[in-house]
């Protein structure tokens, strides 16, 4: 038995040999290229992914941005609103002010119009008196009275 392994141990170099080969070139065609393949994705993967922190971070940016704009327009107008209720008030004001004294001239004229008019008919009240008592006496008394 000792013989027939001495006779067939020829094949074990041999077979070493082919495992090597085999092996080198299994290395050479499948494995280099997978590794290459499998490190190409690898980078590939690293460059999608700092690409879309990337994003992120500008998009980040720029809702903030908006945010701010947003902000800053709400203030603007809340300033134009406010402008504008002062000058819709100081408006109003003037309008009133001329308006009371285009009321007062015209309530003093009314009244100077009515003075008068209360002096004028008092004044033909007291000359039209006497006449007016000569004649309620005469109606009473039933006779003519004299001045």
């Amino acid at each position: 038995m000792l013989q027939e392994i001495a006779d067939n141990a020829w094949h074990i170099p041999i077979l070493m040999a082919m495992v090597l080969v085999y092996g080198i070139v299994l290395n050479l065609v499948l494995f280099r290229p997978v590794r290459r393949l499998l490190e190409e994705r690898r980078r590939r993967v690293k460059e999608a992914s700092d690409l879309s922190a990337h994003s992120r971070d500008a998009l980040k940016r720029r809702f903030e941005e908006y945010e701010l704009a947003i902000l800053e327009a709400h203030r603007r107008a809340t300033h134009v609103k406010e402008e504008a209720r002062n000058e819709a008030n100081l408006y109003r004001t003037k309008v009133l002010t001329e308006v009371k004294a285009e009321m007062g001239g015209e309530l003093a004229a009314a009244q100077s119009r009515l003075d008068a008019g209360v002096a004028s008919v008092r004044a033909d009240l007291e000359a039209a008196t006497p006449s007016l008592a000569r004649q309620l006496a005469a109606k009473v008394l039933g006779r003519e009275v004299a001045v």
